[in-house]
């Protein structure tokens, strides 16, 4: 019996603050016409909605699992959100666990999953997605063009790495990266424990590109950022 090829797709929860359902068609539309050659896995970041409700609990002194857990359910929110969008392709339950995950998997179908638990961020969770599906490839959609040598946000001569090892990418998130409910940023300590223990390659490019993500797959066109594992 021959199987597609799987990829995970990781969005960022910013892709549904801005312009959020042209974005959604968008990846819909991607999504489709991968989905004919490939496996297809999405992971959903919770955007301005975690961020809103990790705030709020926060001026209330609610404990870091609570406000994760806030966080979660808003990209799960998000992913159900995708999930619906994409129709009958998609599997139509959100997945809570790595667990549920796979046996969702199971059905053939895109799965799209938001978080799975506290202290754990999406991009971790995009990660494990990857590593249980056998992908080569993880696909980190985000805000940003790709992974720069500094904070192009704070350093106007930051330059962008057209591809860069998983240590060179530690070294520069290295001093940059928090690990509070709400704040986890590109890939955290554990999502690069997992990437580099199962050789996953990750591709890191704005979603606001993500029309062309089929020509990124299928035609090897250069998009972004490569991470080479190592």
């Amino acid at each position: 019996m021959h199987f597609n090829p799987s990829i995970v797709i990781k969005i960022s929860g910013k892709f549904f603050d801005e312009d959020g359902s042209r974005n959604i068609s968008s990846l819909r539309d991607v999504v489709k016409n991968l989905s004919s050659s490939f496996r297809v896995a999405i992971v959903s970041g919770g955007g301005s909605n975690a961020r809103k409700y990790i705030s709020m609990g926060r001026d209330l002194n609610l404990s870091e699992s609570y406000l994760d857990l806030l966080g979660i359910w808003a990209s799960r929110l998000n992913a159900n959100l995708i999930a619906f969008a994409l129709g009958d392709i998609a599997y139509p339950v959100v997945p809570d666990s790595l667990e549920d995950f796979i046996e969702k998997w199971s059905s053939g179908k895109v799965v799209v999953t938001g978080g799975f638990q506290p202290g754990q961020s999406t991009a971790a969770v995009a990660a494990l997605v990857a590593e249980a599906t056998n992908s080569s490839t993880l696909i980190v959609a985000t805000n940003v063009d790709g992974v720069y040598d500094k904070d192009p946000k704070v350093y106007k001569d930051a330059v962008m790495l057209k591809e860069l090892t998983i240590n060179k990418l530690k070294e520069i998130l290295e001093n940059s990266q928090s690990v509070k409910a709400g704040t986890y940023e590109l890939l955290d300590p554990m999502a690069m424990k997992i990437i580099q223990r199962s050789r996953i390659k990750v591709i890191v490019m704005n979603y606001r590109y993500i029309s062309s993500l089929s020509d990124l797959i299928k035609d090897n066109k250069n998009i972004g950022s490569t991470v080479i594992p190592e």
